[in-house]
């Protein structure tokens, strides 16, 4: 069985490895020409707060109100207690109470760790305090900057209190001239007597505005924010086909009236991204049938690469900008390897062209494998007995559009009262 190590340098670093942990557990999502960084980086822009590994609405709620839990706890109880502690308690209760309350559905309703059902002895590695803890920050649920074992490490020593508020200028909320040592250190909305007995995944009429009102207060011209800022715009998201993508969204009609032209122009570089690289995706899959696969499906991968060589033809290439897309990369803190920007670099080269040149397009693909995959590249030299299926890699890129989906649904039937608790919907 093979194992992952790493050296537990901080609580942030042990975070971003369980992200990745949890991102290869799924299925499918397999980044086989290092193209993720920039996604991510498009995604912070548009969509800050929000990650992968994200389910309900609720969570975002859920735990700030066990913060404020832990904070109103008296002094002694704290002092034998620490808030990682409590949450790790509180959460697996919280956890066997929606198992109870939604048996057989609970499966479908993005419950975290609902396969360990009412276990009290076991629990996800990944719990939603730890999953949601950027987005509390960045919505202002917690003004701090400090990772949430920092954070509870800090609770425990009442004279820290001013680092718990550590630059916290930028999440002041609506009220900009606020004094940071008058605002409290933890934002939760007010719920009823019964709150916990009936504890549901749904979002309460009061929670959905609680949390509407956090995101487009701290985070408002995002795309995110801009969503929920505007009725219209989130009638538009909702109704919204099941099986809609990324592209679906960058093509609504509030798209085109957004007021900002940084976001928009942000959106539609995020949409023709993938428009451009799933040509680099699509030559990957031709190599890898031409070598290992199929001759019928090497015959697909042909017609889409004519297909994508003739969308191509018809691209807008007035309306890109490569520059602009690693400024996005930049400003958001990545840093891709001088391999990654060569690679895209040229690929982008190659679409401009009337005509790609199909030999410069097979040596791009294959070098970026190479480099990011090292002795595990498919196409690297010798290769034998490679197992390859229908399609290989990324089929498209998202920018975790299915999270932000679910939450805007999360709110709007929150504060129109359409959520079914019972449901869980």
């Amino acid at each position: 069985m093979a194992a992952i190590g790493w050296i537990d340098f901080s609580s942030e670093h042990r975070d971003k490895v369980r992200t990745v942990i949890d991102l290869l557990r799924k299925k499918g999502v397999i980044d086989e020409l290092g193209i993720g960084v920039i996604r991510d980086s498009l995604a912070d822009r548009m969509f800050p707060g929000i990650s992968t590994i994200q389910t309900r609405a609720k969570y975002f709620t859920l735990t700030a109100l066990l913060i404020r839990e832990y904070l109103d706890l008296p002094r002694r109880e704290k002092d034998k207690l620490s808030l990682e502690a409590h949450f790790r308690e509180r959460e697996k209760a919280c956890r066997i109470q929606l198992v109870q309350r939604y048996g057989s559905s609970a499966e479908s309703l993005g419950i975290f760790g609902v396969s360990f059902g009412e276990s009290t002895d076991r629990d996800v590695l990944r719990p939603p305090s730890s999953a949601y803890w950027n987005g509390l920050r960045v919505f202002g649920f917690v003004r701090t900057r400090l990772s949430l074992p920092e954070f509870s490490r800090k609770l425990s020593k009442p004279q820290s209190l001013q680092d718990l508020l550590q630059d916290t200028s930028h999440l002041k909320g609506d009220d900009v001239d606020a004094d940071p040592q008058t605002l409290p250190t933890v934002r939760a909305p007010q719920i009823s007597a019964n709150y916990w007995d009936d504890l549901a995944i749904t979002l309460t009429a009061t929670e959905a505005e609680f949390l509407k009102q956090q995101i487009t207060s701290n985070v408002p011209t995002s795309f995110l924010g801009q969503i929920l800022l505007d009725d219209e715009a989130t009638d538009q998201v909702v109704q919204l086909e099941p099986n809609a993508r990324f592209m679906d969204l960058a093509e609504l009609p509030f798209v085109k009236d957004l007021g900002s032209i940084d976001l928009k122009r942000t959106i539609s570089h995020a949409r023709d991204f993938w428009k451009i690289l799933r040509g680099a995706h699509i030559r990957y899959n031709w190599l890898l049938q031409k070598r290992f696969g199929q001759p019928s499906l090497l015959a697909t991968r042909q017609q889409d690469w004519e297909a994508w060589v003739d969308e191509m033809q018809q691209f807008e290439w007035a309306q890109w900008n490569t520059d602009f897309l690693w400024e996005v990369v930049e400003q958001h803190g990545s840093k891709p390897k001088a391999d990654t920007r060569n690679f895209v670099n040229g690929w982008i080269q190659q679409a401009r062209s009337a005509i790609p040149n199909t030999a410069a397009c097979d040596e791009l693909v294959g070098f970026q494998e190479r480099a990011i995959k090292g002795p595990r590249a498919r196409l690297r030299p010798y290769a034998k007995d490679v197992d390859i299926g229908e399609w290989v890699g990324l089929k498209g890129l998202d920018f975790r559009f299915s999270q932000v989906r679910d939450l805007v649904r999360d709110i709007r039937r929150g504060e129109s009262g359409e959520a079914d608790p019972d449901a869980g919907r």
